[in-house]
């Protein structure tokens, strides 16, 4: 079974999903309309698996209730995602990224709920505050922070995605290599284009065997062991 652990499934065209049908994929949201979408399509796809959320670049447009119907979703589906924090791109709005993310947080801990998150420049704040309110599942999607917090991710028990962008990264490539394989999610984050790379669920063999080469294993063992830390994931 291949595996798409972040991927904005509602990004891509009915036509185009038809063609990742080999691949388990959690569909991830950015506001209340991707989130519905989620739910929509997993109902005409079996191997899409729908999370709701909220993005942290969507917090100066965040429409009034949005959050509340939103959470109202959650019983729906299988986990919350994307949310987080982000610094780089939107830390004017920090104090209301916190707001919202502790939010989920909260309700990830009372209903034992995965996240998906999006930490960027942020990965020990939200480190800290996933552990905080005692959040169980959780997954750092496209990890390219510090080395040194590994470590804690994986005494937690948290995973970490690798992306296809990978093999031209450097940061990530050593995220990578550091990271225990039972930490280890692949994911495309499509439908998204990186430097000239059209990401999406059909890079995900592929980068299956890069992770093989770089982590010194064999492909079956990569895989059985990146569909035994799925597993883990969604619970």
């Amino acid at each position: 079974m291949l595996i798409d652990s972040h991927c904005h499934v509602y990004g891509f065209k009915i036509d185009e999903l038809k063609n990742f049908k080999e691949v388990k994929i959690i569909g991830v949201a950015e506001d209340y309309e991707s989130s519905i979408k989620n739910l929509e399509l997993s109902e005409n796809f079996s191997n899409i698996v729908p999370f709701v959320g909220f993005h942290p670049w969507n917090i100066p447009d965040m429409r009034n209730k949005e959050i509340e119907m939103i959470i109202q979703l959650v019983k729906k589906s299988r986990g919350l995602g994307e949310i987080g924090l982000d610094k780089k791109f939107r830390e004017k709005y920090l104090d209301s990224q916190v707001k919202v993310f502790e939010l989920f947080c909260d309700i990830a801990s009372q209903n034992n709920l995965p996240m998906n998150i999006h930490a960027l420049n942020s990965w020990e704040e939200c480190f800290k505050t996933i552990t905080k309110y005692n959040v169980k599942r959780v997954l750092f999607h496209w990890y390219s922070g510090p080395t040194h917090l590994l470590k804690e991710l994986y005494y937690q028990g948290y995973f970490i995605s690798i992306n296809p962008a990978v093999v031209i990264q450097p940061k990530h490539r050593k995220i990578l290599e550091e990271a225990e394989l039972e930490m280890i999610l692949t994911e495309s984050d499509g439908p998204y284009m990186y430097r000239g790379m059209y990401l999406n669920p059909s890079m995900i063999r592929d980068l299956l065997n890069f992770i093989a080469k770089v982590k010194g294993a064999k492909l079956e063992d990569v895989e059985k062991t990146i569909e035994e830390n799925f597993s883990k994931f969604l619970g």
